[in-house]
C-alpha cells in the first residue's frame, strides 16, 4: 500500500473530530486584520484573565481597550457575542493541537487522560489563560461549542470500544466537563500539587467504570509535547506555547 496522503486535520476529522477548518483559519485572519476588533479582544482577555473577572461589563473592555462603546458594536452584537469568539480564539488551536495527538495514542481512555491534563497543566503555565476559560465559558458549553462536541466524540469511542463503563456518552462528558472546568478553578488559584492533572485524570476514569489500577496508569504516562502548529493564527499573545506543555 502507498504511503497516505491524508493531513493531520483530515484524519482527526474522520474521526468526528471539530477543527476551526481552513475556511474558518481564513476568516479568522481576515478579521484580526481589524486592529480595533484585536485590541478588544485583547482587552476582553485582559479583563476575563483575572482571578476577579467574573463579571465583565462592556464598558469594562471598552475601557481596557480605549475604544467606544459604539466601536464594541462594530464586531460583536453582545457581551456573549464576544466570549464566544473569545473561547474560540483560547481553545481554537490549541485543541486542534492536542487531537493532532490522538492517533499515536493506544484509545480513547488515553487520548481522554491526555487531553484533561494538557488543559489543566496549560492553565497551570498560564493561570490568565485558564481564568479567562473559566469565566468566559458559557453554561451548557464548557470551554467553547467545539470542545464540548470533541469532548463527547472520545466519550463515545471509549464506550463502543467497551473501555468505559457508563450509561451514555452525554453523562461521561458532563462529568469530564464538570471536573476539569472546576480543576481549572484550582489548579489556577495556586492551591493544588503539581501532579493535580494526573489525579483528576485518574478520577474522572475511575467515573467512567475504569479500574484504579488501569485509570493511574493511563495518567501516568509520559506527556508528550504538543505539535507547535499554528501560532500565527494566535491572537492572544499571552496563549501558552504550544509546544512547552509536556513531561
Amino acid at each position: 500500500m502507498g504511503e497516505s496522503t491524508e493531513t493531520p486535520d483530515e484524519a482527526i476529522a474522520r474521526m468526528g473530530y471539530r477543527t476551526a477548518g481552513n475556511g474558518r483559519r481564513a476568516e479568522i485572519g481576515a478579521a484580526r486584520r481589524a486592529k480595533s476588533r484585536n485590541t478588544i479582544m485583547a482587552a476582553a482577555f485582559d479583563c476575563y484573565g483575572r482571578e476577579n473577572g467574573r463579571f465583565v461589563r462592556i464598558e469594562d473592555i471598552c475601557k481596557s481597550a480605549g475604544v467606544a462603546r459604539g466601536t464594541f458594536y462594530n464586531h460583536f452584537g453582545d457581551l456573549e457575542a464576544l466570549r464566544y469568539q473569545l473561547l474560540e480564539e483560547l481553545t481554537g488551536e490549541f485543541d486542534r493541537a492536542v487531537h493532532h495527538m490522538f492517533g499515536a495514542l493506544e484509545n480513547a481512555a488515553e487520548q481522554s487522560a491526555v487531553a484533561i491534563r494538557y488543559y489543566l497543566h496549560a492553565a497551570e503555565k498560564n493561570r490568565a489563560w485558564g481564568w479567562a476559560m473559566i469565566h468566559s465559558s458559557a453554561p451548557g458549553h464548557t470551554f467553547g461549542e467545539m470542545v464540548w462536541h470533541n469532548s463527547l466524540v472520545t466519550i463515545r469511542r471509549g464506550v463502543d470500544e467497551g473501555l468505559f463503563h457508563i450509561p451514555t456518552a452525554e453523562i461521561g462528558r458532563d462529568i469530564l466537563m464538570g471536573s476539569v472546568a472546576s480543576a481549572m478553578v484550582s489548579v489556577t488559584s495556586g492551591t493544588t500539587s503539581s501532579d493535580y492533572p494526573e489525579q483528576i485524570s485518574e478520577h474522572v476514569l475511575m467515573a467512567f467504570g475504569m479500574s484504579r489500577w488501569a485509570a493511574r496508569d493511563v495518567s501516568r504516562r509520559p506527556l508528550p509535547a504538543l505539535p507547535a502548529i499554528a501560532h500565527d493564527t494566535i491572537v492572544i499573545a499571552s496563549m501558552p506555547a504550544l509546544g512547552d506543555i509536556s513531561d
